[in-house]
């Protein structure tokens, strides 16, 4: 079963997802659709998925695509803020690339993909300058 724990820390500005257990269409739709509807939901904040200890081995290419196409149509096209997305390996660094390069210039904010938790944090503090020049590769220390 799929879990999600979300904390906001208005401070900082960012909400914060641990993600852990088995990652499944259904669940995951359901967790979004809550986010979306929480009064504490604001889609300038910046969001940390941290999806190190989930399981994606069921997650198929086409689930990926509904997924992106469900957080485009709920959260908007702002773009004022940014996503990292922490995962544990190369498998799930694929994965979540594939949703990544989905929204192209559609994504409701900057997202990026990142084997190291200290590097997305690092990444939330650059200017908008160094994260510009940032490439796609695996993004680890």
């Amino acid at each position: 079963m799929m879990h999600v724990e979300t904390h906001f820390d208005w401070d900082k500005a960012i909400r914060i997802h641990q993600m852990s257990g088995v990652v499944n269409l259904p669940d995951f739709q359901a967790c979004l659709s809550s986010l979306y509807a929480s009064p504490n939901f604001n889609p300038d904040l910046n969001a940390l998925w941290d999806v190190r200890k989930a399981d994606f081995g069921n997650v198929a290419a086409n689930d990926v695509r509904t997924l992106m196409q469900v957080v485009a149509t709920n959260w908007g096209k702002d773009g004022k803020c940014r996503a990292a997305i922490v995962v544990s390996g190369m498998a799930e660094y694929g994965l979540c690339r594939m949703y990544e390069s989905q929204f192209g210039s559609a994504a409701p904010c900057k997202i990026k993909i990142f084997l190291d938790i200290e590097l997305a944090w690092k990444w939330f503090e650059a200017s908008d300058e160094i994260v510009k020049g940032m490439t796609s590769r695996p993004l680890q220390s």
